[in-house]
């Protein structure tokens, strides 16, 4: 039996068991596996689990293997980024300040307002404060450490880009996305077929939100690969021509990135009166091209991270 059919398995036995003991800790804490100095174990799974179930509710829908593959697959990306970001740093630790703006931007549906709110609201849930505060720390440093590393990188040809804005016509609306992603990335040439096949198998049999809980290598798999509403004349070209012959509800084929491969899908569509200010959209634009290669970055770095390490079953 392989690595991965012995974790789900032995998941398979542990979800079992806490449908006995939901609020309970006596069942014993077994190391799982490894990854260099630091260790998943048996409770590691469990509380990730009911995180991801509490934070985002369509993984309630999800069976104990696909629950398995989504809390593994959010660990292991926690502590490969830990691994790295303790490389630069003593402590894994954010200003309180910095920590409540996060959260509000990255669940917005929660009301918080301090800390407190915060601290209160995972207890309130049976959660752990200090493993949830540690996966939000992780998140903070680790985009911390991929603008320090990266930001030099950043193409942005302000020139070029105040040509293309005056070259389209500025409408007087405007149409924005509501868009959601699957990434992947493929070792091997051949293993693409294999890998698109099973992504398509999975979206028609159990949707794109949750096949992206499961599949999607990037950051908002953990949101059911959710991006958010991007206006039309913000995306990249290539991207653009793409999804515009989307109708809301259908997805792309797989597009090449230069970390891998990416499904949009588009969830719906809205139209916005455009008040037109060009230093205004040029500020708007370099943004989020500079945010989109940063998201670029930060995937190769990861994905180049998680191919150097070895992990151990333990």
């Amino acid at each position: 039996m392989n690595l991965a059919k012995k974790f789900k398995v032995l998941f398979v036995i542990l979800l079992i068991n806490f449908f006995y003991i939901e609020n309970s800790f006596s069942f014993e804490n077994k190391i799982l596996f490894k990854v260099n100095n630091e260790i998943i174990t048996t409770i590691d799974i469990y509380e990730e689990t009911r995180f991801l179930k509490i934070f985002n509710p369509e993984i309630n829908n999800l069976n104990e293997s696909e629950l398995f593959e989504v809390s593994k697959n959010s660990i292991l990306r926690d502590k490969i980024k830990k691994t790295e970001i303790l490389n630069f740093v003593k402590n894994l630790k954010v200003d309180d300040k910095f920590l409540l703006l996060f959260i509000k931007n990255k669940y917005p549906k929660i009301t918080i307002n301090t800390i407190e709110n915060f601290e209160n609201y995972l207890r309130k849930n049976n959660l752990n404060i200090g493993h949830i505060k540690e996966k939000l720390y992780i998140e903070l440093i680790w985009n911390d450490l991929i603008f320090k590393k990266f930001n030099k990188q950043v193409i942005i040809d302000k020139e070029k880009i105040k040509n293309e804005i005056l070259q389209n016509p500025q409408k007087e609306r405007q149409r924005e996305f509501l868009l959601s992603e699957i990434t992947f990335n493929v070792n091997e040439k051949k293993d693409f077929k294999n890998k698109y096949e099973k992504i398509l198998f999975d979206i028609k049999d159990i949707g794109f939100k949750k096949t992206a809980l499961i599949h999607s290598n990037s950051d908002t798999a953990s949101n059911g690969g959710l991006i958010g509403w991007i206006k039309e004349d913000n995306l990249n070209q290539n991207i653009k021509k793409i999804i515009s012959k989307l109708p809301p509800g259908e997805f792309s084929e797989p597009i090449r990135t230069s970390s891998g491969f990416m499904i949009i899908k588009i969830e719906d569509t809205k139209e916005y009166e455009s008040k037109f200010n060009l230093a205004e959209k040029i500020e708007e634009v370099i943004k989020f091209k500079t945010n989109n290669q940063l998201n670029q970055f930060s995937s190769m770095y990861f994905n180049k991270l998680k191919k150097d390490l070895i992990i151990y079953e333990l």
